[in-house]
């Protein structure tokens, strides 16, 4: 007992030694991972905007077609992600009608094909035209200010590891700037808008006087006739932007209809999740939104097929192994003995024949049948009461036109039952012979 209590001992001590060591040298600390966007954010490009409007207030809600015009009242505000949406004349006049009736429509207008057959009805109606700008539309790199010179080195890497990597070289003395080697240990915030050139920036100014500023993709812009001469459109527009004073296309035009106001944009991607934080497009967007429920009438990205057997996989395999374990059950569930294979050839008639009349010499079902036999054949002969004279003349008379003799046909037709199966079938087959000679 005092070599256990020993070993106890030393292995109670053994485990609060290993304890003190994790409690002195363990140290916590968080990191935190930039992971991307989630399913969700993937689904849909206008998450972040439709959280910032519920943030303000607004009631947000997500449509798939425009035939959604007969739900939404006019006192609400509806954004058309792509004007081919509006896919037919009939589907072009209701909007215009609902935004007569004092409705707000935010239609981000689509280019049409390469060979120009896809028609858009909508900026038909409207007069508007869709061409190519000046310049393609081209962001530099978001911490160009940041990294300097460096920057291209890190294109198609997340925030988070750029930043990691530029601290990890400033660390080891390969930054280029003193300055930023001293705060190398800190994180650098990124800067929230990119670096563009102010020439390209669209200032407009808000009802309270306030200046705010846009970026528009300037690849496409909006034309209208009334830009350069009023006097040729029906419908002249109340409000436009210009990025270059001397290009009549705009990025951002608006027509008054009826009571209500509809907003053609050429720039689709304003709004999406990974521009809307920059300048003050979330601003312009709460500008334009009315005080009803804010309608997206958008196009979401879908999963593709190796992402959707990534998430259903396993449920998928589990409902197969379930199917299989209960086919497995169902196929070896059996009560009693097994049950020998029945024969796939069939027996001839003999056989059967034999097996019936061995089947009736056991169930002593073979003196009925000879007695219904004899039965019946007295009774076509006359003879089932006879005396003796009378079946002295039958038997005569049967014996020579049989051929059997008088002593055989009396047995037959009067004698003890047979007890043997030969006796029994021997007496069968002579009063066949009698039946037939009648």
């Amino acid at each position: 007992m005092g070599i256990k209590r020993l070993l106890l001992g030393l292995l109670l001590l053994l485990v609060a030694a290993v304890a003190a060591l994790l409690f002195v040298f363990f140290e916590r600390y968080s990191e935190e991972v930039d992971r991307g966007w989630g399913a969700e954010a993937w689904r849909n490009p206008y998450l972040a905007a439709e959280q910032f409007l519920a943030a303000a207030g607004l009631r947000v809600r997500r449509a798939d077609n425009i035939s959604v015009l007969a739900e939404i009242s006019p006192q609400d505000t509806l954004f058309v992600a792509s004007s081919t949406q509006v896919y037919n004349p009939q589907r072009a006049r209701e909007l215009l009608d609902w935004v007569g009736r004092g409705g707000h429509a935010i239609v981000i207008a689509h280019a049409s094909g390469f060979d120009g057959a896809e028609r858009d009805w909508l900026l038909e109606q409207l007069e508007v035209t869709l061409d190519e700008g000046r310049e393609a539309f081209n962001f530099e790199h978001p911490f160009r200010q940041l990294l300097g010179e460096d920057a291209d080195q890190y294109r198609g890497k997340s925030a988070s590891e750029m930043l990691r990597e530029h601290n990890r070289k400033l660390r080891e003395g390969k930054g280029t700037d003193k300055g930023a080697e001293e705060a190398s240990d800190e994180e650098p915030v990124p800067p929230r808008n990119p670096d563009v050139d102010p020439e390209d920036l669209v200032t407009l100014v808000a009802d309270d006087g306030s200046d705010y500023q846009l970026h528009f993709d300037a690849s496409q812009l909006l034309h209208h006739p009334a830009l350069s001469d009023e006097d040729e459109a029906a419908d002249v527009p109340v409000f436009w932007a210009k990025i270059w004073r001397g290009d009549t296309g705009v990025p951002f035009i608006q027509f008054e209809r009826g009571e209500g106001l509809i907003t053609l944009l050429a720039d689709g991607g304003l709004w999406r999740s990974e521009r809307i934080g920059h300048f003050d497009h979330a601003y312009l967007l709460q500008l334009l939104a009315s005080d009803g429920e804010f309608v997206f009438l958008t196009q979401p990205r879908f999963d593709s097929l190796l992402v959707l057997a990534r998430r259903y996989g396993s449920e998928f395999f589990l409902a197969g192994a379930l199917a299989l374990l209960a086919w497995l059950l169902l196929r070896a569930r059996r009560f009693g003995p097994l049950a020998a294979e029945p024969e796939a050839a069939r027996r001839s008639l003999l056989e059967h024949i034999s097996a019936c009349g061995h089947y009736y010499w056991r169930a002593d079902k073979c003196e009925r049948l000879l007695t219904e036999q004899r039965r019946q054949l007295l009774r076509r002969l006359g003879g089932d009461n006879a005396g003796t004279a009378v079946r002295r003349q039958l038997c005569t008379r049967l014996s020579s036109q049989t051929g059997l003799s008088e002593s055989d046909i009396a047995a037959c037709l009067w004698g003890d039952p047979p007890r043997s199966e030969e006796a029994f079938t021997e007496s069968m087959r002579k009063l066949q012979q009698i039946e037939a000679a009648l």
